[in-house]
């Protein structure tokens, strides 16, 4: 009996899970059909709606020590998200909402989040809602960068950039500074990785790398559900947040995203 070809083999195996991309080009690979495939096998599906409050232990990496307290994680539809640390020095809180955000320390000392900070800004917990809403508004552009490894592991990596009229952007400096790429994992189809760029307070000519890990997925009412979210801001771990609980779909408003 004749031998199939290695090839061949290779690619019925993968089809068994994944489509068999590795040998098709870049080009033909379709950005919006992975982001699709990745919210079916997430759960969320196509709706931009989702919201969720999750409670966990964050722990803070600050000038090489560890600040480790209980926090809550709140968020509704793809452009509202708070974060709230209760820390042994006191409470840390961070809130965005439809791209207006502030941060308060322990102490109680307030900074508004820049406008530039806050354009390429989704859910970072549970990215599925942003990409949902990409899917849905035609002035995004959503391409397929490639198969790469992340991780150890290979991913599709998806970049999605909201496109601005030309009179509010001539130069593409908003378009650029909304970029988001997904990392999604080619076997499970979930999202592994986030990154944009984030910059200082007072100018948007320093960019530095902004990635959200997420890993230790669980399923909770039907959805895939990160259990470790990791931050991190030029390679360096910021914080990471363990789920213990999470509710879908609780009876938030939009004072809910607003710091007293």
């Amino acid at each position: 009996m004749s031998r199939l070809p290695l090839a061949f083999v290779i690619c019925l195996v993968a089809l068994m899970r994944v489509p068999c991309m590795a040998q098709t080009p870049a080009s033909s690979v379709s950005g919006a059909a992975i982001l699709t495939q990745s919210l079916n096998a997430s759960g969320v599906g196509q709706s931009p709606g989702l919201a969720f409050a999750a409670n966990g232990t964050i722990t803070y990496f600050w000038g090489g020590e560890q600040v480790q307290g209980p926090a809550t994680l709140r968020a509704r539809g793809h452009d509202q998200f708070r974060l709230d640390a209760n820390l042994p020095e006191g409470t840390r809180s961070h809130a965005v909402s439809r791209r207006a955000g502030t941060r308060k320390e322990a102490n109680g000392k307030r900074t508004e989040i820049p406008y530039h900070n806050t354009l390429g800004l989704g859910i970072p917990s549970l990215p599925y809602a942003s990409m949902a809403a990409a899917l849905a508004d035609p002035t995004f552009t959503i391409s397929y960068v490639g198969l790469v490894e992340s991780g150890g592991r290979q991913v599709h990596q998806v970049r999605v950039v909201k496109n601005f009229p030309n009179d509010r952007d001539p130069d593409g400096l908003l378009a650029g500074l909304s970029r988001t790429d997904y990392f999604v994992d080619a076997l499970t189809f979930l999202v592994s990785k986030t990154e944009d760029l984030t910059h200082p307070v007072e100018t948007i000519t320093e960019s530095y790398s902004h990635e959200v890990e997420l890993a230790d997925y669980t399923v909770q009412s039907g959805i895939a559900v990160p259990t470790t979210i990791r931050e991190k801001v030029g390679g360096q771990t910021i914080w990471e947040f363990r789920v213990s609980t999470i509710t879908f779909n609780p009876n938030l408003s939009d004072g809910d995203f607003t710091l007293p």
